[in-house]
C-alpha cells in the first residue's frame, strides 16, 4: 500500500516536473524568437510586431523541437540547433522567406507608386533597357562566406538569401550593393535605381 502511493507520488513529480521544463523550454524560446522576430521585422518591411510575433511562434517550436531532440539523445544536431537558434540562423531560414511571401502577396494588388499614379500622362520608361542591365559587372561567389568587401553583404537584400558558392551577382556601379543577377535584372527591368540606397544606377 505503501510502495503504490509512493509509485503514485513519483509519477505525478515527474509528469509535473516534464510540463514544467517543457513550459519553460516553449517561454524561452519564445522570447528569444521574440528579440530575433521583433529585430528582423524592424530591420525589412515587415515590421515590429509581425516579426516579434512570427518570432515568438517559430522560438517556442523550436524550443521544443530542441527539447524533444534531448529526450531522443540526438547531441549533435541539437548543439548545432541550439548554436544556429542563437545566432538567429534558424528564424532567418524558416521565418524569412514565409515573411517575405506574405509581403509580396499583400502588396501584389498595389504594383503602381504613387509616383507612379501622378505621372500618368507621361510615358517615360522608369527601368532600364535589357542590354543596359547586361553590361553591369557580374561577379560569381566563390564560397558562400564570401562578401562584398565594403558593405559586408552576404546575402541579396530582394530575396534574402545567401550567397551561396557559384551563385551570381550584379553590383551596381553607383553605391557597389550586390544582388542575385535575377533578383536585380527583374527589379531594373521596372526601376532604374539601387533597391536598397534608391541611387540611380
Amino acid at each position: 500500500m505503501a510502495n503504490s502511493k509512493i509509485t503514485l507520488l513519483l509519477n505525478i513529480i515527474n509528469k509535473l516536473s516534464t510540463a514544467i521544463i517543457t513550459c519553460a523550454f516553449a517561454l524561452g524560446g519564445a522570447v528569444i524568437g521574440t528579440i530575433t522576430g521583433a529585430i528582423k521585422g524592424q530591420t525589412t518591411e515587415t515590421g515590429l510586431v509581425r516579426g516579434a510575433g512570427v518570432g515568438a511562434v517559430t522560438g517556442a517550436i523550436t524550443a521544443l523541437q530542441v527539447m524533444d531532440m534531448m529526450v531522443n539523445g540526438e547531441p549533435f544536431s541539437k548543439v548545432a540547433l541550439l548554436h544556429s537558434l542563437l545566432n538567429g540562423k534558424v528564424f532567418i531560414e524558416w521565418v524569412s522567406p514565409a515573411m517575405l511571401k506574405a509581403y509580396q502577396w499583400q502588396t501584389s494588388g498595389m504594383e503602381t507608386s504613387l509616383s507612379d499614379m501622378f505621372d500618368v500622362e507621361s510615358n517615360v520608361s522608369r527601368g532600364l533597357s535589357e542590354d543596359t542591365i547586361k553590361q553591369l559587372p557580374k561577379r560569381v561567389f566563390k564560397s558562400s562566406s564570401t562578401t562584398n568587401d565594403e558593405r559586408d553583404e552576404t546575402n541579396c537584400a530582394i530575396c534574402l538569401q545567401d550567397f551561396e558558392k557559384e551563385d551570381e551577382g550584379r553590383e551596381l556601379p553607383s553605391c557597389r550593393h550586390v544582388f542575385h543577377v535575377k533578383c536585380i535584372d527583374e527589379w531594373l527591368i521596372r526601376q532604374g535605381s539601387c533597391p536598397m540606397c534608391r541611387r540611380d544606377v
